[in-house]
């Protein structure tokens, strides 16, 4: 899979982050077209509401929410610690819960209420998605490790859609069980992106200051690392 330019990963993520900040202003001010566009898509959700859907969608939402992506995240990150060393480990840990504290910072500023009969109840506040947002931080670092190691350009395109497809399921679950408005799912998908695009491109950077301020011992068992 060919890298991204620095540039365009840094003018993707700053579109990223400019859509997610339009969709936060529409909240904020209370924009109709918001409005008109998050009722349309609760109107589709109702309409598809029946008990196996529900079942389906409550087990994707499940596996889906903040606590079972960060959950796997650790495990992953251990994995990556004695397999690759810690370098790289704290590096996705910290990618994940930065991002998670900043989209509950999004929460708590923006403190946009849930909307009405949730079929699965939910608390706190609605805009962004965390589930959405933490998914899509995980299919990226999922991505980041996996496609360097195949080869097949089928393989690697399959792979994508299966990610794509993934954040799709976590988002939609979110608006059918009337946990969030699809605006909501929207920048999630948004912030999550912008974070990662204009973060990545430092990568090596951080992570040469975090080899200066981890413990020698804690380094000497992975000589590429030093």
């Amino acid at each position: 899979m060919p890298t991204i330019p620095t540039k365009t990963k840094t003018l993707l993520g700053g579109l990223s982050l400019i859509v997610f900040a339009a969709l936060a202003l529409g909240v904020i001010t209370h924009a109709a077209w918001l409005a008109q566009l998050d009722a349309a898509a609760s109107t589709l959700a109702t309409r598809a509401i029946d008990p196996t859907n529900t079942a389906i969608f409550k087990v994707v939402a499940t596996l889906g929410s903040p606590a079972t992506v960060i959950g796997l995240t650790a495990l992953l990150c251990l994995w990556l610690w004695l397999k690759q060393g810690p370098v790289i480990s704290l590096w996705f840990a910290g990618l994940q819960l930065g991002g998670s504290a900043i989209t509950e910072g999004f929460k708590l500023l923006i403190d946009r209420s849930r909307p009405l009969h949730q079929l699965v109840l939910d608390h706190g506040a609605s805009f962004p998605s965390g589930h959405t947002f933490c998914t899509a931080l995980l299919v990226f670092t999922l991505w980041t490790l996996c496609l360097p190691h195949i080869q097949d350009q089928e393989s690697q395109l399959i792979t994508i859609l299966i990610g794509i497809g993934w954040i799709a399921m976590v988002a939609i679950s979110r608006v059918y069980l009337r946990d969030h408005y699809l605006s909501d799912v929207l920048a999630s998908v948004c912030l999550a992106g912008g974070w990662w695009l204009l973060v990545t491109p430092v990568q090596a950077f951080i992570q040469t200051k975090m080899r200066q301020f981890l413990p020698e011992r804690m380094l000497k068992s992975w000589p590429h690392q030093n």
